[in-house]
């Protein structure tokens, strides 16, 4: 089972304006502590996972110490950094979008209530 929702990021240039990018938010029970972002752009797609918890938390206090880093821009929108060894990378995009996808992902599996299965994750990676 899976969550999925299309919406609209702002990517925000290093002289601050903004342009569209079309972003897939995708969770899977199956995989419970992380969430999967598809930024398209171009004709090409950049994908990026992070953690379930870091998103929830980055709603309503800068969270991430690492390559993703989320956190409050305003009461209305979030902020998204994603780092790599070459670039960094900017998105402004509407709490609200966040908050609704989070919700139907914790209805599929609540808060605390993740699994993890050790046997089947060996089994992928060892194919």
């Amino acid at each position: 089972m899976r969550v999925a929702s299309r919406t609209v990021f702002d990517f925000v240039r290093l002289n601050g304006t903004t342009a569209p990018v079309e972003t897939e938010l995708i969770y899977q029970a199956d995989d419970p502590f992380a969430v999967t972002m598809r930024f398209h752009s171009g004709g090409s797609v950049a994908t990026w996972v992070m953690g379930r918890e870091l998103l929830a938390e980055g709603m309503a206090k800068p969270a991430g110490d690492g390559d993703v880093r989320l956190r409050p821009h305003s009461g209305r929108t979030l902020v998204l950094e994603l780092l790599s060894d070459r670039h960094a990378t900017v998105f402004r995009f509407p709490a609200t979008t966040l908050r609704k996808f989070l919700a139907a992902t914790h209805r599929l599996v609540p808060a605390g209530k993740e699994r993890f299965d050790a046997d089947a994750f060996l089994s992928t990676v060892l194919r």
